[in-house]
Formats: C-alpha cells, sequence, structure tokens
C-alpha cells in the first residue's frame, strides 16, 4: 500500500499563535500544484484515498481544504498525534493501527509539519533518511503494514 506523506503549504509568519497561521497564497498554488502532481503521477487508486490524517493546526487544516477540492479522499481525521513536536514512533504505532481497521487499504495520507514529518519518514522506513521537505512537498512510501515498513519511492518538492 501507499502512505502519501505531505508537508502544509507556506504559511504566514505572524499570528496568535502557531497553531493559528493560515496559509498564504503561495502556500494555496504549492497545495494545488501538489495536489496536480498526485493526479498526474497514477499513484492514486481509482477507489480514491482511504483515509487522510491531518494535523488540527490552521495551515494543515486549509492544505487538506485545498486538496479536497481535486481528490477524493473517503475520511478524514483531525489527529493531535501529528503535530510538529509528536514523537514519530508513536504516530507509526498509531498509523499502524488506523490501518489495521480499513478494509482492503491501498492509500492512506498524513498532513503534517517540520521537523515530524521527517521524522516518521525514517521511523516508517526504519533508516536515517532524514528527508527535508520543502512547503506543499509530499513523499510517498511503498508500506508493508504485515511488518510495520517501508521504503521511500518518490518525493516531489514543488515551487
Amino acid at each position: 500500500m501507499k502512505l502519501l506523506i505531505m508537508r502544509h503549504g507556506e504559511a504566514q509568519m505572524a499570528a496568535q499563535s502557531d497553531f493559528a497561521r493560515p496559509l498564504t497564497s503561495h502556500g494555496i498554488g504549492q497545495t494545488k500544484q501538489t495536489a496536480d502532481w498526485l493526479l498526474n503521477s497514477n499513484l492514486l487508486p481509482t477507489t480514491g484515498i482511504d483515509l487522510v490524517l491531518v494535523s488540527p493546526y490552521l495551515r494543515t487544516r486549509q492544505t487538506f481544504t485545498q486538496l479536497n477540492q481535486h481528490i477524493q479522499f473517503n475520511d478524514v481525521e483531525y489527529s493531535q498525534d501529528i503535530i510538529p513536536s509528536s514523537v514519530a514512533s508513536l504516530a507509526h504505532d498509531y498509523i499502524d493501527a488506523k490501518i489495521s481497521i480499513l478494509d482492503d487499504p491501498r492509500c492512506v495520507m498524513l498532513v503534517s509539519h517540520m521537523p515530524f514529518v521527517s521524522y516518521l519518514i525514517d521511523e516508517l522506513c526504519q533508516k536515517m533518511i532524514s528527508p527535508l521537505f520543502a512547503t506543499g512537498s509530499l513523499a510517498v512510501i511503498e508500506y508493508d503494514p504485515s511488518c510495520s515498513t517501508g521504503q521511500l519511492s518518490a518525493h516531489f518538492q514543488g515551487i
């Protein structure tokens, strides 16, 4: 199955809190570019993405809203387990638990933050890859839930 790991689009620097930082117009464009890349990549199952886990921060929710205009998602869950300060090993266990209750999962997506997404790739692939994620970028992991490990197969870095 595929795990898609995305960093939110570019966000404004100033806000009342880190939680409340909205996307910039450039961030919205980055998200659209990533959606276009995904749609043209032949990576998505025709049945859509089984589940998307989204950080509850404003910029990740806005990124998902933009993606949702172009890509079919069958279920969405907002999760405190994938915020910037989350622990990758705990999130890995959580992802495995969510996958285990899906019926014939083909594709699961996360929309989250740096540095968490980089640490999560290392955890999921069980090797020190530590890829840097520009805003709006997306990594594709070929994931085997039976052994809880995967391999990075693509990393789209937009504008």
